[in-house]
């Protein structure tokens, strides 16, 4: 086992030993597409959707970028392409090796943009689209010629993991491809990629946004789920060992596999192995796979199933079918993707194209199964909300307060502490820098530089705050009743509504959703929307003394 002492990540060792060769895996982030923007516009009016601001002090690719700081993942490029000025300034000044947060050692994180070439002469579209050209400059640099596994993960989802498990899972199954998957509902379903497993976790079919009609074919019952939500340790040591001998009976590594039609299998990327009694390497793929949801008593062995955004255990009914959905996050061997895209060179994306082929091929094509909260806050300005205030719950979706071992980061913001002043508080998040002055702030996250006025009432919003004081850049127009200063003004209401940076609320304002109305540009020239019954202030809008939305 290749290990590198360079890196110092809080999570990758078992029993002592590194359990991946970290030097060898590559991550690369989706940054995000005119498509994907277009969903919670105006949010992504002036910026990409991973530079959302989230949860105060945060943009949403802050969660991404942690998980893999933390886990030891620092090789990491991040593929732009849209409205993506915001983004790359986010990163370069957050993530510097010179004054940055620090990965050290070989590592690197690295903006690789959407771009015309003499190989093709119009933009790339689609997740497989974009990556086959970001494969074209990667394999022309020799640094790295020693990444033997790419991590292909989405820019626009809210999570907080270790992805070390899902690496050793990856390598220790012998996958040509692991899928990142989790149990969803029906109604879920419909909205993401959805596969059907063996009793070895191994996919046989995947269709992405089936149709409601195609649900029946995809749904699973207790019995076939309960593999992937709840085998224990001893099931999968038993599992772990059979395969082992059964494949070296036919003249099969451990994780080997004979390729199937079309298969383009390089003999450079083997699977890892563990020799007769090695039970470190047992140990650390059943360390790996191991779920943690529970199994419930009652007729049939009823199975509780996590629930797409949330973290909580959520009970169905015996008559209810059971799906398992792709997070879109992928870990392929790099020979296979290579010649995955090359040979589907038409195929412009993972879920609709390239992955259906690979299982049809005779890929090996693993699921392993994400425990704990995730949401994939790009499908609506709605989803992006509620990931917001999930935070306010109690326990939180995400504990924001991490030990130092595997902080979250961000931007060092280097401002005083906020001011409260007569403002009652419940539920809320309340970021740096902030002057609060006899306000009521219930269920809201109130993001850095937020000024709020005497007898303001906000509730149930996400308020994202501002990225300068007032007294910080010269006034564009004098003060005046149209033009209030930056923050919201005195006896204003905030209700169910997402504030963005910079905003200039006047005094007597009434954001509330007076008509109850559920999608609403009427009002955009003066910055204000309905986006999902929720009212959004885009950035740098300004509204009167007085208004009524």
């Amino acid at each position: 086992m290749i290990t590198n002492p360079s890196v110092n990540g809080r999570f990758g060792t078992w029993l002592g030993e590194s359990i991946w060769p970290r030097g060898n895996l590559t991550a690369v982030i989706l940054g995000g597409g005119e498509t994907d923007s277009r969903r919670l516009f105006p949010l992504t009016q002036f910026r990409t959707l991973p530079a959302i601001p989230f949860g105060g002090s945060y943009r949403i690719i802050d969660l991404l970028m942690s998980n893999l700081i933390n886990s030891g993942v620092n090789k990491i490029h991040i593929l732009t392409a849209y409205n993506s000025y915001s983004l790359n300034r986010h990163l370069q000044r957050t993530y510097d090796m010179s004054g940055g947060v620090q990965y050290g050692g070989d590592g690197y994180i690295e903006v690789v943009a959407n771009s015309m070439s003499p190989d093709s002469q119009q933009w790339v579209t689609g997740t497989a689209g974009i990556v086959r050209h970001f494969m074209s400059y990667f394999d022309s640099n020799m640094k790295n010629r020693f990444i033997q596994d790419i991590m292909v993960l989405p820019g626009d989802h809210v999570y907080s993991t270790d992805l070390t498990p899902i690496i050793s899972y990856h390598h220790s199954t012998g996958a040509d491809l692991t899928i990142v998957c989790r149990p969803v509902s029906g109604e879920q379903a419909s909205r993401l990629g959805v596969v059907k497993l063996d009793s070895d976790n191994r996919i046989r079919t995947f269709r992405e946004k089936p149709d409601p009609d195609q649900l029946s074919e995809l749904a699973m019952s207790d019995d076939e789920m309960r593999p992937f939500l709840s085998a224990t340790v001893q099931q999968q040591m038993h599992q772990l060992h059979s395969r082992r001998h059964s494949r070296r009976d036919a003249g099969l590594g451990f994780g080997g596999h004979s390729p199937g039609p079309g298969s383009s299998l390089d003999s450079g990327s083997a699977a890892a192995s563990f020799d007769e009694g090695d039970g470190v390497g047992a140990a650390r793929a059943l360390w790996a796979a191991r779920g943690h949801a529970r199994v419930g008593g009652g007729a049939g062995g009823r199975v509780v199933l996590d629930t797409m955004t949330s973290g909580d255990d959520v009970e169905l009914s015996q008559r209810a079918p059971g799906f398992v959905g792709s997070t879109g996050i992928y870990i392929f061997r790099r020979g296979v993707l290579s010649k995955a895209l090359e040979r589907h060179y038409k195929a412009q994306d993972f879920g609709r194209q390239i992955i259906p082929e690979l299982i049809r091929e005779g890929l090996r094509v693993q699921a392993y199964r994400l425990p704990g909260y995730w949401a994939d806050v790009g499908g609506s300005v709605g989803d992006f909300y509620q990931a917001n205030l999930a935070l306010l719950e109690d326990p939180p979706s995400i504990d924001l307060n991490r030990p130092t071992e595997a902080p979250l980061f961000k931007f060092p913001l280097t401002i005083p502490a906020s001011q409260l002043r007569g403002t009652r508080i419940s539920r809320c998040i309340v970021s740096a820098g902030c002057i609060l002055h006899e306000a009521n702030l219930r269920n809201s996250v109130i993001g850095p530089r937020s000024i709020v006025g005497s007898r303001v009432t906000v509730t149930d919003s996400v308020i994202m705050g501002a990225d300068h004081y007032e007294h910080e850049k010269p006034q564009q127009r004098p003060l005046s009743p149209t033009y209030p200063p930056m923050g919201i003004g005195e006896g204003s209401v905030v209700q169910r509504a997402i504030v963005d940076l910079n905003c200039r609320v006047g005094r007597n304002v009434a954001l509330v959703n007076k008509e109850g109305v559920y999608e609403s540009f009427d009002r955009a020239v003066q910055g204000m929307y309905v986006r999902d019954g929720i009212t959004v202030i885009t950035r740098e809008a300004v509204i009167p003394d007085g208004t009524v939305l």
